[in-house]
């Protein structure tokens, strides 16, 4: 009796294997067929980039050189890029008295010409519109005194 029993249960467990494998290679067939969708993704990422005006969102930094007689007027100039795009600027100057820290935030759309315009000098920009988009990015801007 128990002979039997053995018998049954080797033979159970066989037709579960063979009914798993033949299950589940079909299955194994059917993830590697998956669409490849990184052609997709790159495109959204891409499109998203244009829309927002710069491939990283993260706060970009942008450093300037002048010498101790200048630094209020570039202070200023600065603020007044901002406020000329659309947003606004705060200073804060370092303990050493050797930089000045702007925070500037601007409409997402003004992102490349207000670094544009900071880095290249004075440039004569166009008031910003008035359908400007709410959303608004930071940029740092850091003043470093020479000499």
């Amino acid at each position: 009796m128990r002979w039997i029993l053995v018998v049954a249960a080797t033979v159970a467990v066989a037709i579960c294997v063979v009914v798993g494998v033949l299950f589940l290679a079909p299955r194994q067939e059917q993830h590697s067929q998956d669409p490849n969708l990184q052609p997709l993704t790159d495109l959204l990422k891409q499109r998203m980039d244009d829309l927002l005006g710069g491939s990283d969102l993260s706060e970009p930094t942008v450093e300037l050189s002048v010498i101790k007689s200048q630094l209020e007027s570039e202070v200023a100039r600065v603020k007044y890029l901002a406020t000329k795009l659309g947003g606004s600027a705060v200073s804060k100057q370092s303990a050493a008295g050797t930089s000045m820290e702007l925070i500037a935030e601007v409409p997402v759309e003004n992102r490349k010409s207000f670094i544009d315009a900071v880095t290249d000098g004075f440039k004569d920009l166009p008031d910003a519109s008035p359908a400007a988009s709410a959303t608004m990015c930071v940029v740092t801007v850091q003043i470093k005194v020479q000499g």
